[in-house]
């Protein structure tokens, strides 16, 4: 892993300082909605029982946080290393082995994530053509979140992309931690 000092005294690439920004980025959206969602229930349930006022889209908002949340935050979840993934096979291989498994296993999900990454434009631009509305009182357009999918998988491909070629560097090995891919 690279100390901070050594990451300070050398300068950084355009690709170094934009994949930084878009680490920033996810981590701060991440959690302004996820904190975003919660205040919202908060406020819902204290005018639901102490005012005996209950607003429905109240609770499609929070819903529709938790998934950008979620959708998002398995991009920093990637990045980190803490995704769920099973690493039984790994401890088998000697670290040349775990590389192949983890770029093998890496690329599957890439797959994955490039299909819903198409998946939720398709469906984003659907709603966007037939103008689809929330059916609550605030009657907002539907295409903003459903676009979640496009957005975090499209994230989520970056970071996949990032963790194969950390883990093909020198020194980004798999020992059982995340390759240092850039996180301070």
């Amino acid at each position: 892993m690279v100390s901070p000092t050594e990451t300070e005294s050398r300068p950084r690439s355009r690709t170094s300082v934009l994949l930084r920004g878009l680490d920033t980025f996810v981590d701060v959206a991440t959690g302004l909605v996820f904190v975003f969602g919660a205040v919202a229930m908060f406020i819902m349930v204290v005018t639901r029982y102490g005012f005996s006022y209950s607003d429905p889209s109240v609770e499609i908002i929070v819903r529709y946080c938790m998934i950008w949340g979620t959708f998002i935050g398995v991009a920093a979840a990637v990045r980190f290393g803490v995704n769920i993934r099973f690493t039984l096979l790994e401890h088998l291989f000697n670290d040349k082995g775990r590389r192949i498994i983890q770029t093998i296993a890496n690329c599957i999900t890439l797959l994955l994530a490039l299909g819903l990454t198409v998946s939720g434009y398709t469906l984003a631009e659907e709603t966007l053509m037939f103008e689809e509305r929330m059916p609550t009182a605030l009657r907002w357009p539907v295409w903003p979140f459903h676009s979640a999918i496009f957005v975090g998988s499209l994230i989520l491909s970056v970071q996949i992309v990032r963790s194969i070629v950390a883990l093909w560097q020198p020194g980004g090995g798999p020992d059982g931690d995340a390759p240092d891919i850039g996180v301070a």
